[in-house]
């Protein structure tokens, strides 16, 4: 498989525990368990593709198109796309469950590997923007009025 990091796994690891957490996240935010797996599953799958590998830029965008053009559920097909947001402070945060579930699947799988790993943002280095992916998350849950119990 494509290795995510050398201390975290492969990618498909990684889906997997996005998947895993992403099960666990829906009841709580209100969205189709069903869809949240599905959109977890398919989340990171066009970081594999040619047009992503040469236009950065595009991943989330082509996960969504191509998504929808085999045919998944609209959510499932917005949360390749939304799932990334925010990247910045001037970015919308999602109000779409399924896009929720899986964006805070995705940052606190990050934020917790990391973290396991002691790869701690230090002063100016943040190699890994575990910085935005911790306000994203503050923002996912301010912003969609969600009560979530980090600690659990």
């Amino acid at each position: 498989g494509v290795t995510f990091h050398a201390k975290l796994g492969t990618q498909g690891e990684r889906v997997e525990r996005i998947k895993r957490l992403a099960e666990e996240l829906a009841p709580i935010v209100g969205a189709d368990p069903a869809l949240a797996r599905r959109a977890a599953v398919l989340a990171k799958a066009d970081l594999t593709t040619e047009v992503v590998g040469e236009f950065p830029e595009l991943q989330g965008a082509m996960g969504r198109k191509y998504a929808l053009l085999q045919g998944e559920h609209a959510s499932v097909a917005a949360a390749a796309e939304e799932h990334y947001k925010p990247q910045g402070p001037s970015d919308r945060v999602s109000s779409d469950p399924v896009s929720i579930t899986v964006a805070l699947a995705d940052k606190l799988d990050t934020l917790v590997g990391f973290w396991a790993i002691d790869e701690k943002p230090t002063g100016s280095k943040d190699p890994y923007a575990l910085r935005r992916a911790a306000l994203g998350v503050v923002r996912i849950l301010v912003e969609n009025d969600i009560r979530l119990a980090l600690a659990s």
